[in-house]
């Protein structure tokens, strides 16, 4: 496995420690009624409105990639640690906060360090690496901590252990961070433009605005979706504590699968079209989970998983490279992570909290659908394609080059 693959294996792993069960954990260790529930989501989003276009901009600007990560999951790791001890609402809802702080710039720094070391390693041997083939690593290391944690939790254990299994791959990544290979930066040609000024007007350029309008839908749609689900099976659904993060990462194990198969999809329907099959698959898992509450239903219901997954978070990645140059490939992934991103989990898990309060949980799947289904609209009808990089000139990746 190289530096790189084992980054986004122990990062994804650090997520998947504790992105199942926080909500569970929070209503049982932390005594959080649902509106204080989606009141702590948000608070972890709100870094994301400028944590990640600083800390990106950095990367841009000659600051090395490597020390930023180190220092993010170095404070990622105190966090959780504090989070772990705290008996107060308020203090845990302040350490929401800088937990997003320190780990809401993680996912587009690496996504960013990952396109520029292979446009680096394209343009100096004529190969590189495509993003799915190292992405699926951190699908793979966002899986293993349920399989960790079942047998403690079938036993009894509280999900509070949740927060140390997190630290543990908080420092795995650490570590991992000093084994990256640095990446040295073009000079740009236009070296007074700010990068992510830059970046913010390719992402609302005429080609990627109706992309970016539908996929902040849809992220507020996810964010209702995964601020509540790990409640909605527990609380309405019935099932069995150790068993809600193995449902949940069933999906993820088919997402594997999905992102194996992404370059054939991609032959066949193009980027667009995984896009829109991805958000039909989360619009039609929200109508079942929302009308048929019964555990068979919930594991049939990740199922689509998947494919909402490379519509999410794998295909818009792949278009932002696309709209990139040189001098802003991480801002690119900074200032979307924030533009979109990061108003959308604040939105989404403030709406979440205040609706599943307000009503229940299950019309809180509603809303998600509702959601989901504007966003559906928006890009298969409102979006044209964006040309992949093979079109203006650019070489087509293969996997295996990238250390």
């Amino acid at each position: 496995m190289t530096a790189i693959r084992r980054q986004f294996f122990v990062s994804y792993a650090a997520i998947g420690s504790i992105m199942p069960l926080i909500t569970v954990f929070l209503r049982e260790q932390g005594g959080f009624d649902f509106l204080q529930i989606g009141f702590a989501m948000a608070l972890m989003g709100v870094p994301t409105l400028c944590s990640p276009v600083l800390i990106t901009l950095l990367a841009d600007r000659n600051l090395d990639t490597r020390r930023i990560l180190a220092t993010a999951f170095t404070c990622s790791a105190v966090v959780l640690t504090l989070m772990f001890f705290s008996q107060h609402i308020a203090l845990t809802l302040t350490l929401f906060v800088f937990h997003g702080l320190a780990s809401v710039a993680m996912l587009p720094l690496q996504d960013g360090y990952f396109f520029s070391l292979a446009e680096a390693e394209r343009k100096r041997t004529g190969r590189s690496v495509e993003y799915p083939t190292v992405r699926i690593w951190g699908t793979m290391g966002y899986i293993l901590p349920s399989l960790i944690l079942y047998y403690p939790l079938l036993k009894g254990a509280e999900p509070r252990l949740i927060l140390p299994c997190s630290v543990f791959f908080c420092l795995l990544s650490l570590a991992n961070s000093f084994t990256l290979r640095p990446v040295e930066r073009p000079v740009s040609a236009v070296p007074s433009r700010l990068p992510s000024r830059q970046a913010l007007g390719a992402i609302f350029a005429p080609n990627a605005r109706w992309l970016s309008i539908g996929l902040l839908f849809a992220l507020i749609a996810a964010a209702t979706y995964y601020a509540f689900i790990g409640n909605y099976l527990d609380e309405v659904v019935r099932v069995p504590k150790p068993y809600i993060a193995l449902i949940i990462n069933l999906g993820v194990l088919v997402e594997v699968g999905c992102t194996l198969m992404m370059p054939w999809l991609q032959s066949k329907i193009r980027l667009k079209g995984i896009l829109v099959l991805g958000l039909c698959c989360m619009v039609t898992r929200m109508l079942l989970l929302s009308f048929f509450p019964h555990p068979v239903v919930a594991v049939v219901a990740q199922l689509g998983h998947g494919f909402e997954v490379l519509a999410l978070y794998v295909g818009p990645v792949m278009f932002l490279n696309r709209l990139a140059g040189d001098e802003f490939r991480n801002s690119i992934q900074g200032v979307y992570t924030m533009a979109i991103t990061g108003s959308a989990r604040v939105i989404g898990s403030l709406s979440a909290g205040w609706v599943a309060s307000t009503f229940d949980l299950r019309t809180n799947l509603l809303l998600g659908a509702g959601l989901a289904t504007c966003a559906l609209l928006i890009i298969a009808f409102l979006f044209s394609r964006i040309p992949p990089r093979e079109s203006t000139g650019e070489i087509a990746v293969s996997p295996g080059s990238v250390p």
